[in-house]
C-alpha cells in the first residue's frame, strides 16, 4: 500500500505542476452546480465507481460509460469544497482537488476507451487506478475534515 500511495502522490505531484494553470475556483465554477453537499457529491462519485466496477464484470459498456461519464462531467456542490477544511489545509485541499479531479478524469477516459475496444482487461486495470487514486485521497483528507 505504501508503495502504490507513493506512485500516487508523484503522479499527483506532476499533474498539480499542470494543473496550476487553473485554479480551484475555476475548476468549480466551470462545473454545473448541484443541490448537494461534497459529501453527498463524493456518495454519488463511489456510486459511479461502483456502476464501473458492475459494468466491467458484466462487460455491460453502457454501464461502464455511465459510471465513468458521471466523474468526467460530475457537477460541483452547492458550497466551495476546501471549506470542509480548516483553514490552514485549504490551500492544500484546494491544490488536490485539481490534481485528483485530472486524476480521475484520465482513468475515466481510459476506461471508456478500453470499453470501446471490448478490452475488458485493460477496463478492470483502469478501473482499479481509478479506485486508487479514490482511496489515496481519501486516505490523505477524510481525517482533516472539519
Amino acid at each position: 500500500m505504501n508503495k502504490l500511495i507513493s506512485i500516487l502522490l508523484i503522479s499527483l505531484w506532476s499533474v498539480t505542476v499542470h494543473a496550476q494553470e487553473k485554479t480551484a475556483e475555476q475548476l468549480v465554477s466551470s462545473k454545473k452546480k448541484a443541490d448537494m453537499t461534497y459529501q453527498q457529491l463524493m456518495e454519488m462519485m463511489g456510486t459511479a465507481s461502483t456502476t464501473i466496477h458492475e459494468g466491467v464484470l458484466r462487460e455491460n459498456k453502457h454501464m461502464v460509460k455511465e459510471g465513468a461519464n458521471y466523474i468526467l462531467n460530475h457537477p460541483a456542490p452547492r458550497h466551495k469544497p476546501w471549506t470542509i477544511m480548516e483553514q490552514t489545509d485549504q490551500q492544500d485541499f484546494k491544490q488536490s482537488l485539481l490534481a485528483f479531479d485530472a486524476i480521475l478524469d484520465t482513468h475515466a477516459r481510459a476506461i471508456i476507451a478500453a470499453v470501446e475496444r471490448s478490452d475488458w482487461q485493460a477496463a478492470n486495470q483502469a478501473a482499479a487506478d481509478l479506485s486508487s487514486a479514490c482511496i489515496t485521497c481519501h486516505v490523505m483528507w477524510k481525517s482533516k475534515v472539519k
